[in-house]
């Protein structure tokens, strides 16, 4: 009897998850990101420039707008000067990465209507993120503990679907502070490619 019973409430749920599964699409991509972060920390100077990301987004519902949440690894290359502050001074400067978990949940708008071959829709909303690692070098005293581990962003961007392939442009505004004790907000611009099914 047990079983049965399992085997109907399994099947119910089952059933009642196809709708929705028909509505969501997936949308692995991968992608080049350039940031704007110019900042100074103590005596080092901290400049954000391209890196490199991947992940995928979800396209909840079928209608004209539909919700994009999605989940991204993101590597930013970040370069470090140390402040020369008299002649005898050695100028020291070094490239580190930044590894990010971003976890943007978006709105989209279909801007040709639904099907065909081609379509292009905007989106936006915002982007929770999450620092996971600093590679830390011997010459700068710059760690994980300088960052603020979660910040927040506003994103926008455009996207373009040619049959089963995606592009996408987005461009995130920097909402937080990326160092724990230094102004700066990192804006980013990303460029992605990938696949839908």
């Amino acid at each position: 009897m047990r079983i049965v019973l399992a085997s109907v409430v399994i099947a119910f749920f089952g059933l009642a998850a196809l709708p929705l599964a028909a509505q969501v699409s997936v949308n692995p991509k991968v992608g080049v990101n350039l940031s704007a972060l110019d900042t100074k920390i103590q005596d080092i100077d901290a400049e954000a420039r391209a890196g490199w990301n991947a992940g995928f987004d979800l396209r909840v519902g079928k209608g004209v707008v539909f919700l994009n949440p999605g989940l991204h690894y993101y590597s930013v290359t970040a370069r470090l000067f140390k402040e020369i502050e008299s002649p005898d001074d050695i100028n020291l400067s070094e490239e580190t990465t930044i590894q990010s978990v971003r976890m943007p949940v978006n709105v989209g708008l279909k801007l040709t209507g639904k099907g065909g071959l081609i379509g292009l829709h905007a989106k936006g909303g915002i982007v929770p993120a999450y620092v996971i690692n600093v590679k830390e070098r011997p010459s700068f005293d710059l760690n994980i503990d300088d960052l603020n581990r979660l910040t927040w962003g506003a994103n926008v961007g455009l996207g373009l679907d040619l049959l089963f392939f995606t592009v996408d442009v987005n461009y995130e505004i920097g909402l937080s502070k990326f160092f724990k004790d230094s102004e700066g907000k990192n804006n980013m611009l990303t460029a992605s490619v990938g696949i839908k099914f």
